[in-house]
């Protein structure tokens, strides 16, 4: 008899299995579907309807909570912000499975497990705050290295160069400023 167990062990110590059907779900909210084996679409199911029913609430008791299981600020934010508000009108119900044939390896069953209301946008996990944040950021960093560019061009040459500019002075007697087909005549002897 089945008495007290309530999910699939997926042939995985407690750690592993927790951080894959996490990353899982991570990924539903990310892209809005993914594609994987039946059962662990099920598991991944009961989760994130339960996240994303209690992600309806927003609150910083709800974000806290979210955090504990996700462990990324991103992610509370895009499913709080993002995934939470395009459901306000269910209660429960929140991914479908459907069915996407089999693997070809092993025959296994594939389903695609998505929202049923996906997002405006998806992909990207930041706020809008941390966004803009990180758009001036960048935008700080692009003319601190177009700076930076302007001074590696002014920079003396390498000594590799240097040293290929004595070699040729060696040979050809002429200076590394003269014309190129002068030094080509010289070294061929002409």
């Amino acid at each position: 008899m089945r008495h007290g167990i309530k999910s699939k062990h997926f042939n995985r110590d407690v750690n592993s299995r927790k951080a894959m059907l996490r990353e899982l779900v991570v990924n539903v909210v990310k892209h809005g579907q993914i594609t994987t084996t039946l059962p662990k679409a099920k598991e991944t199911r009961r989760i994130a309807d339960r996240l994303i029913h209690k992600a309806q609430t927003d609150t910083v008791a709800t974000r806290r909570i979210l955090h504990r299981f996700f462990g990324k600020r991103d992610v509370v934010n895009t499913l709080v912000e993002r995934v939470a508000p395009a459901m306000t009108n269910r209660v429960s119900g929140f991914t479908r499975i459907t069915s996407a044939g089999t693997r070809r390896g092993d025959n296994a069953a594939m389903v695609t497990l998505a929202l049923v209301i996906a997002p405006a946008v998806t992909g990207t996990l930041k706020s809008e705050k941390q966004r803009d944040v990180a758009a001036t950021k960048t935008g700080a960093k692009k003319k601190s290295v177009a700076k930076k560019s302007v001074k590696k061009v002014t920079r003396q040459p390498d000594a590799a160069v240097e040293h290929q500019a004595r070699a040729d002075e060696a040979v050809t007697g002429l200076k590394g400023n003269a014309p190129i087909k002068t030094r080509a005549k010289t070294i061929a002897g002409k």
